[in-house]
């Protein structure tokens, strides 16, 4: 009998360990650096490693009422809504491009993912010079055109370097969305389409009828995860304009990096930290609530 409880002890406590160490790495790896933050966001910290003075809630007064930071969000609302238009539009008529299977679209499915595997330093040089004002290829090519008269630094224009950050972020992107579009595609069941056919329905109306209805979970994931994973984007605005041309390119993540890292207030880059953290949640809570697909 005791060899017996020893066993079913040990198989009730076999779950716990199998999971512990995953635990323990989230609690090394996020909560611990979560309640560090939101300590240091009630001190005027300015070096990491330095003691600030208790200030309460001052921090999050300043971010609150400080119109830089509400200038960034609307420079993160637009990065985020570019992205998400010119990438979902991009991914969608890829895949139903490449949906059929023939030899060139094979090849394509192949090759079209290089985008996506490039290094985002690289990605970054060889667009830098593409466009550069002075030698890129960009201006090169509409020059001889006549399209201009001179070359035009597009990066480092205050009207046009956000737009083109976000086209460069697109091209990086696109071809991991349009991945994930592809194979939710081929579980569509052509007989749906056959009968579709049949009933007279053009091929707009197969889209809305079927296509994509039918990725409906798929579109609900990339909505979300797509949305998050696109506002917090730092390396590649900072690599390309560092947030400039005086502040064109400034985000919410590459504000607070500039909070943090270049104007030394630990303090308050960690109350800006949470209270983007906070609104992002409520936005990601109201997501699922509303635009989740309904079970059948």
């Amino acid at each position: 009998m005791d060899t017996l409880g020893k066993a079913k002890g040990a198989g009730r406590l076999l779950p716990y360990l199998l999971v512990a160490p995953i635990v323990i790495w989230i609690v090394i790896t996020i909560f611990i650096p979560l309640f560090s933050v939101i300590k240091e966001s009630f001190y005027s910290t300015g070096l990491i490693g330095s003691k600030g003075a208790f200030v309460g809630f001052d921090n999050y007064k300043a971010t609150l009422t400080s119109p830089v930071y509400w200038g960034a969000w609307k420079k993160s609302l637009v990065w985020v809504f570019g992205n998400g238009l010119a990438q979902t539009l991009l991914a969608f008529g890829i895949g139903l491009l490449l949906n059929k299977a023939t030899r060139f679209t094979n090849w394509a499915r192949t090759w079209m993912i290089i985008p996506w595997i490039i290094p985002t330093i690289v990605v970054a040089i060889f667009w830098q010079w593409i466009f550069n004002g002075s030698y890129g290829i960009f201006n090169h090519i509409l020059q001889a055109l006549h399209i201009i008269d001179k070359p035009i630094n597009l990066i480092g224009d205050n009207t046009w370097s956000l737009p083109i950050v976000i086209f460069i972020n697109t091209w990086h992107w696109f071809p991991f969305m349009a991945v994930i579009i592809l194979a939710g595609l081929s579980t569509i069941s052509h007989e749906m389409y056959e009968a579709a056919d049949v009933d007279g329905a053009n091929k707009w109306q197969q889209f809305w009828s079927i296509t994509f209805p039918s990725l409906g979970k798929i579109t609900f994931a990339l909505g979300l995860v797509g949305t998050l994973w696109s506002f917090n984007i730092f390396d590649t605005i900072y690599i390309l304009t560092g947030g400039g041309p005086a502040g064109a390119t400034t985000t919410i993540p590459v504000m607070i990096y500039q909070q943090a890292f270049e104007s030394y207030r630990i303090g308050q880059a960690s109350a800006t930290s949470i209270i983007t953290a906070c609104v992002l949640i409520v936005y990601a809570f109201f997501f699922i609530k509303y635009v989740a697909p309904k079970e059948d």
